[in-house]
């Protein structure tokens, strides 16, 4: 039982669940997450209206209760809009990001998609919609607006960076960002990564100055969670990182040897219960309005289950990881 009581301790709630336990010693050995009813907390569409007279899409879950209280937006990886059925699997299956672990343990949640960045690696339009969600949730009569945070995964994760030099958020997180588009790496003209490998040649001084005028921009803190195996972590150690450090912003680092890209999802039980935890001690410093978990009688534990392939993803480059390792260093920083 020892993934299991490590599971209670990071939602907070291994004190008080010895029914679910129990439970769940006797029903099986499968790494579990947490599970809270869409009776108890229902999955709510919303349409936010952008600057540009569309409207960017989210799935809301919340707490029982009025609150105030903070809230999380995830953004996921890869190039193109979900769906809503899968932006919905993702949802209710995905442990880590998404609903499980962070509704559980008292934030409102929401998991945001946008608009595609395939055709046109450098439009804003994804980023339009990440303000409108930014500003949608905010109106919420039950999130605290002064204590909202961001978590993006790969492209998404690019997206964070963006929004922490755009958004007025508590702070931003993002899982092994692809800085191929905060760089201005991927254009219309070079959409090949198998070409930026060897990012090097392709990352001009003119390059470099339009990444140090985004980084300027920064003003909220920032933690970059990342392994050492897909090749986008060439990119952020050797040059992106090093930058924001040098122009004194306000950037934490930490370390998981030997994971794909991906590993922040939380399919992996070990692995994504560290990163909960380190997100959460993250996000808890910058907040005014800290989460209180929702009550036990609420949550279930449940199996962890991949969705398996998403087809929006199956054709997305940015997540090939059968790469050669990158080993640029070795433990959390």
């Amino acid at each position: 039982m020892t993934r299991l009581r490590t599971l209670l301790l990071g939602t907070g709630l291994a004190a008080s669940l010895p029914h679910v336990v129990a439970a769940a010693e006797a029903a099986s050995t499968a790494a579990l997450k947490p599970s809270i009813s869409e009776v108890a907390s229902p999955l709510v569409v919303i349409h936010a209206p952008t600057s540009d007279g569309q409207r960017a899409t989210a799935i809301v879950r919340s707490p029982p209760g009025k609150g105030p209280y903070p809230a999380i937006i995830f953004l996921h990886g890869g190039f193109q809009k979900l769906t809503l059925d899968t932006l919905r699997k993702d949802v209710l299956l995905q442990p880590t990001l998404t609903q499980a672990r962070f509704l559980a343990a008292g934030y409102v949640t929401m998991a945001a998609t946008f608009r595609s960045r395939r055709d046109d690696p450098q439009t804003r339009d994804a980023l339009i919609d990440c303000l409108a969600i930014i500003d949608y949730v905010k109106k919420r009569p039950e999130v605290d607006p002064k204590n909202v945070v961001v978590f993006g995964a790969s492209g998404g994760g690019s997206l964070a960076l963006e929004l922490a030099g755009a958004a007025d958020v508590c702070a931003v997180a993002a899982g092994e960002p692809a800085t191929l588009f905060y760089t201005g790496m991927l254009t219309k003209e070079r959409k090949d990564l198998k070409e930026l490998r060897n990012h090097k040649r392709y990352y001009t001084p003119d390059l470099r100055k339009f990444t140090e005028a985004k980084i300027d921009r920064i003003k909220r803190p920032i933690l970059i969670v990342r392994s050492d195996v897909h090749d986008v972590n060439q990119l952020n150690n050797e040059d992106v990182i090093p930058a924001i450090k040098a122009a004194g912003k306000s950037i934490e680092t930490i370390l998981y040897p030997g994971h794909g890209h991906g590993f922040y999802n939380g399919y992996n039980l070990e692995v994504g219960e560290t990163v909960f935890r380190d997100l959460a001690r993250f996000f808890s410093r910058h907040l005014s309005t800290q989460p209180t978990p929702i009550d036990r009688k609420l949550i279930k534990l449940e199996p962890i289950v991949h969705p398996g392939p998403r087809v929006e993803r199956a054709r997305d480059p940015a997540l090939d990881t059968t790469r050669e390792p990158v080993r640029s260093e070795k433990k959390n920083p």
